[in-house]
This record gives C-alpha cells, sequence and structure tokens, in this order.
C-alpha cells in the first residue's frame, strides 16, 4: 500500500536539544520572578515543590507510561503558595512553565536537513508529530523553529497523561491525519519509546541514529538512517514496492 503520512517525533530527532531542569540557578531566577507574582518562595523550596508535584502525580497516576502535566505541577504549586491574585483567568500558569523551559534549555536548534526535508515532504504526504512533551514546550518551539506550519496534527504526550509507547497516541495522530497504519511511517531516535510504539500501532518504523535514544531492545525498526535526508530514498523503496 502507497504511504501517505509520515509522523516524528520531535525532540533529539528533528531539534537538537539541550535542557537542565536540576540547576539550581534555574530556581534562582524562577523564584525571584514568582515573588512578582505574590509567591514567596526560596530557589530550594521551588525546586523542591517543582519535582515533588512531578513525583506525586506521576505515582497517582493509573498509566502503565505516565506521562506528567507542567500545568497541574504549576497551579498545584501556585495554589498552595500564591499570597497575590487567584490565577484563575490568567496566563500566569503558561507563563511560568514557558520561563522555566527558556531557563533550563542550553541548546535548542534543528538539525542539519530538517527543514530542507520537511518542505520537500509536505507536498507530497501528510506529515504529523508524536512527542513526549509538555503543550506550553512543544508548541512554540516548533514555531520558533519555522517548522510548526509543517504538521497536519501535532500529538503531544501531557495532553493526553501517557506517554510513548503508548499506542493511543499514534492511533489518535493516524485518525487526525485520515490515514491508516500501514499507508504510514513514523521516524524516531528510540527502538523503545518510538519504534515499538509505532509498530504496535501497525505502522512502518524508521529509527535515525542520532546520538540520543534507545538504539536496541524495544522493537527492530523496518529501516535505519543515519541523516534525515535519507528519509527520500526509503520512502522511494517502499514506493517501488
Amino acid at each position: 500500500m502507497a504511504i501517505k503520512a509520515i509522523i516524528s517525533d520531535i525532540y533529539t530527532t528533528l531539534i537538537d536539544i539541550k535542557t537542565d531542569e536540576s540547576d539550581d540557578g534555574v530556581y534562582r531566577r524562577l523564584a525571584s520572578y514568582l515573588k512578582y507574582q505574590g509567591v514567596y518562595l526560596s530557589p530550594d523550596e521551588v525546586k523542591w515543590f517543582f519535582f515533588e508535584k512531578k513525583a506525586m502525580q506521576k505515582k497517582a497516576s493509573m498509566e502503565e507510561y505516565p506521562e506528567v502535566n507542567y500545568r497541574k505541577v504549576w497551579q498545584d504549586i501556585l495554589h498552595e503558595n500564591l499570597y497575590g491574585e487567584e490565577i484563575e483567568g490568567s496566563t500566569i500558569v503558561p507563563d511560568i512553565i514557558k520561563l522555566h523551559r527558556s531557563l533550563s534549555v542550553e541548546k535548542i536548534k534543528l538539525y542539519r536537513g530538517v527543514f530542507g526535508t520537511l518542505d520537500r515532504l509536505k507536498d507530497r504526504y501528510r506529515l504529523g508529530i508524536v512527542s513526549d512533551s509538555q503543550p506550553d514546550h512543544a508548541y512554540p518551539e516548533l514555531k520558533m523553529l519555522g517548522i510548526h506550519g509543517f504538521f497536519n496534527a501535532i500529538i503531544v504526550s501531557a495532553e493526553y497523561g501517557y506517554r510513548k509507547p503508548d499506542v493511543r497516541l499514534f492511533s489518535e495522530c493516524l485518525r487526525q491525519l485520515g490515514v491508516m497504519p500501514d499507508e504510514s511511517v513514523y521516524l524516531g531516535n528510540d527502538t523503545f519509546r518510538d519504534v515499538k510504539g509505532a509498530k504496535d500501532a501497525g505502522m512502518k518504523a524508521v529509527l535515525i541514529m542520532t546520538k540520543y535514544g534507545q538504539k536496541s531492545g524495544g522493537a527492530t525498526p523496518d529501516f535505519t538512517i543515519d541523516k534525515i535526508e535519507q528519509i527520500d530514498d526509503v520512502l522511494k523503496g517502499m514506493d517501488e514496492r
């Protein structure tokens, strides 16, 4: 059957990124900002609350592969510690998440060849994203790097409460794209989270050999490539079968 859709991971597949949420300097700056919002916590307290709320949320989940929702994390922190205005109807929560992210990102850029490859693919295939991420991270970062407009469907795990390799994420992307699993290829960098999830959903899977992610165990990809430009040859070979 002809391939109609290409679905991809974002981070360390399309986007080369390095973050450090454990950096104490992040929480010094964040605590300073929060004081202007009426939240009088020390940097150590802000850091403790953040990681504690994440751990509690994961522990309370009934999912096999639970995903943390940073909006719920920060809502809980603010509800417990806000001495100023109420947060309902405010943009404070997504604003804090974006500030936290901007402070913890040490590097973010597209891998070489990503923009040109997506630009070539967009006229021949429907393009989608399935990513373990937060909406307040993924959507702005796709936009700031100029590739958001290439995608017809974007699935971000925090909006669902579970993460890859949960088949439901892949199936929802296929539903939004209006394609069948055997008409679709998934591109990722991890044999468990990406390849297993895609294969379990009935898709073909292509493993890209970035330096991040698990490369053995999980599931066996249908194809392995070293750089994203090679996806053109993979797709050509599939169409010729």
